[in-house]
C-alpha cells in the first residue's frame, strides 16, 4: 500500500505526490493523471520545458493550441499557453520539494 508524500498541491492547478515506499511519482493536472519513475519524471519535466521554451506567445493565452507529444502513438496533450505555464510551474515546485526530501534523507542516513 502506498504512503504518499505531497510534493505539490493546488486546488486550481493539480497535485504531485510520491509514494515513500515504491518512489513512484503521480501527478494530476486538469483531467490527466500520470505516474512516473523518478527518471521518467525528470525526462517529462525536461520535455515540457523544451516545448514551453519553443513557443511563440502570439496567440491568446487561453487558446488551446499547443500540442505536446507523448510516448503513446496517436496521443498528445493539448494545452493553452497559460496551462503550459501552470503545468511547468507545478512540476518545478514539485521537483524542488522532491530534491529537498532527498537531501533530508541523505542527512538522516548519515546520522
Amino acid at each position: 500500500m502506498c504512503a504518499y508524500q505531497t510534493l505539490f498541491h493546488d486546488d486550481n492547478t493539480g497535485y504531485v505526490v510520491r509514494c515513500a515506499e515504491c518512489e513512484k511519482i503521480q501527478l494530476g493536472f486538469g483531467n490527466l493523471v500520470m505516474t512516473f519513475a523518478r527518471d521518467d519524471f525528470d525526462a517529462f519535466r525536461w520535455w515540457l520545458q523544451k516545448v514551453k521554451n519553443e513557443q511563440r506567445h502570439e496567440n491568446s493565452p487561453s487558446l488551446r493550441c499547443i500540442l505536446i507529444p507523448t510516448p503513446c502513438d496517436g496521443m498528445r496533450l493539448l494545452l493553452s499557453a497559460r496551462e503550459l505555464n501552470d503545468f511547468d510551474k507545478m512540476l518545478e515546485e514539485a521537483d524542488s520539494e522532491l530534491r529537498s526530501l532527498e537531501l533530508l534523507k541523505l542527512f538522516n542516513e548519515r546520522s
